[in-house]
C-alpha cells in the first residue's frame, strides 16, 4: 500500500492504514494489522487497461487465496452501473488486489514494471 500510495502513476489508494484509519483502529485487535485488500486508481485512467494487462500477477474476482489477484472490481461488479458508482466515488477504472504470500520483493517488482506503463 505505501509503495503504490508513493509511485508517481498512482492517483488515489484505498487501505485501512491511509483511509479511515482512526475507524479501523477502533476495532481492530490490538496486535492486527490493516490486511492485504487494497484499491487504487492511476492517474491517467486511460493507462489503466495496459497497467492491468502488464501486471504478471493472477488476475481474478476470488479474494483470500494464498497468492495475489487483481482484478478491476467497479467493471465486474458495477457494470450495468458504473455512473452510479461513479456518483458515489468509486471509480470505473479502479483496480484491487488481494495480496497472497508471494516475497514483497515479486510484488513490487511485478507493480513497478507494470506502473512503468501508466
Amino acid at each position: 500500500a505505501e509503495m503504490l500510495a508513493a509511485h508517481p502513476a498512482v492517483a488515489q489508494i484505498w487501505h485501512p492504514s491511509m483511509v479511515t484509519r482512526e475507524n479501523y483502529d477502533a476495532v481492530r485487535k490490538k496486535t492486527g494489522g490493516y490486511g492485504g485488500l487494497l484499491s487504487f486508481v492511476l492517474k491517467n485512467p486511460k493507462k489503466t487497461g495496459k497497467v492491468y494487462d502488464a501486471l504478471r500477477l493472477s488476475k481474478g474476482p476470488s479474494f483470500g487465496t494464498g497468492f495475489t489477484l487483481v482484478c478491476p472490481y467497479v467493471m465486474l461488479a458495477h457494470y450495468h452501473e458504473l455512473e452510479w458508482a461513479e456518483g458515489c466515488g468509486v471509480p470505473a477504472h479502479l483496480l484491487r488486489v488481494s495480496c497472497g504470500l508471494e516475497p514483497i520483493g515479486t510484488l513490487k517488482a511485478a507493480f513497478d514494471e507494470a506502473l512503468a506503463l501508466g
